[in-house]
């Protein structure tokens, strides 16, 4: 019989406009790595929302407190000439 984890060591989460309500558990995750990569893809996908990497109580990351960097600047090398 298979046992189905409710309980990982990193979660990424989607918050409120005010940051006090979890709106929507987006990953449960074991590997730390791995945790990294969904919240990257996670602040990719949902510009502008406020999400979390977290470890337990800890706070890993926070999309509010980080800038990505676009993928598709809108300048070149060239600054745009």
């Amino acid at each position: 019989m298979e046992v189905t984890r409710t309980h990982f060591a990193y979660r990424i989460d989607m918050w409120d406009a005010n940051g006090e309500n979890v709106v929507e558990h987006i990953a449960g995750v074991e590997d730390h790595q791995v945790a990294r990569a969904t919240y990257r893809a996670a602040v990719e996908r949902w510009r502008g929302g406020a999400i979390t990497l977290r470890q337990g109580a800890r706070v890993i990351e926070d999309s509010r407190q980080t800038r990505v960097a676009s993928r598709w600047p809108d300048k070149g090398r060239e600054g745009g000439r």
